[in-house]
């Protein structure tokens, strides 16, 4: 019986419309997109799973907090029931798919992970694609494989943030950080302020300073700077908008600064980097 098809829809008026559907992304790899349910019952019990939750938050916080959890449909299944009105994408892998998510490590069934903005993206394009008619699965499966891809990868290089933060910070405090950080990835061209990321995501000045190097490896300030530069360099590569458009665009109120801060990173001044085509790895200062 084929596996690829629509159970139900289960949209609701106040958030994103969503289908629970069930693809067949390669022989060894299924999806399950759906909404406040448990891993799908399949025959092998000793299956890889993937599964990726997308929660809207409480009243009091901003956005959404998306998570990724890894492991056996036992270690799973075994998990509490997903908050009500939450998303979810479920991947299950067997075969030769099994053996790729068990490289993942020793500690899979008990690895949660906090989503990054660009994958949490992925999970709500998948979920809830603005697509309709006869691609919509078509671009569903496309999104799940590179959400599955991102994933993969992005446990390979160690670059997910533990939901567990191994320090003095709470699970609150984490998410508060994880909502910090998402301020800075979508306001990064705004005038942003620690005591602007901090009081809108809800940490005090030491919280948000401390809790940002300790969790993700950089100030507050390098994460802004990052975003910035690295969309100025998009920009530079992909439009003809002169140097001073591009770095104003990316946050910079004078090309002095802009300049001074692209060649920091990127070892090129931004005039080379565009004749470059944009070729040119990022030479990121220790």
């Amino acid at each position: 019986m084929a596996f690829d098809g629509i159970i139900q829809n289960v949209a609701t008026p106040s958030e994103p419309s969503v289908e629970t559907v069930c693809l067949e992304l390669e022989s060894g790899l299924r999806v399950v997109i759906g909404r406040d349910g448990q891993p799908p019952l399949i025959d092998a019990a000793d299956a890889r799973v993937a599964r990726c939750t997308l929660e809207w938050t409480p009243t009091g916080r901003r956005g959404s907090i998306a998570t990724l959890s890894l492991g056996s449909i036992g270690d799973i299944a075994a998990r509490e029931p997903a908050a009500e009105g939450s998303v979810m994408i479920t991947f299950v892998a067997t075969g030769a798919f099994r053996s790729v998510f068990e490289a993942f490590g020793p500690d899979l069934g008990v690895a949660d992970f906090y989503l990054p903005e660009n994958l949490s993206a992925l999970v709500l394009a998948a979920v809830s694609p603005a697509i309709t008619g006869f691609s919509r699965t078509l671009y569903q499966r496309a999104k799940c494989q590179e959400l599955v891809c991102e994933i993969i990868d992005a446990v390979a290089r160690n670059a997910l943030t533990p939901q567990a933060s191994g320090g003095a910070l709470s699970e609150a405090e984490m998410e508060r950080l994880m909502t910090a950080r998402r301020i800075i990835t979508t306001r990064f061209d705004e005038k942003l302020t620690l005591d602007i990321i901090g009081r809108t995501a809800g940490l005090n000045r030491a919280k948000l300073t401390q809790g940002f190097r300790q969790v993700f490896g950089q100030s507050v300030a390098d994460c802004i700077a990052e975003h910035r530069l690295n969309k100025a360099a998009a920009d530079l590569a992909a439009t003809s908008r002169p140097v001073s458009v591009v770095g104003y665009g990316a946050g910079y109120l004078n090309n002095a600064s802009f300049a001074r801060a692209f060649t920091k990173r990127f070892g090129v001044c931004p005039t080379d980097y565009r004749r470059a085509g944009g070729r040119i790895a990022p030479c990121i200062a220790a």
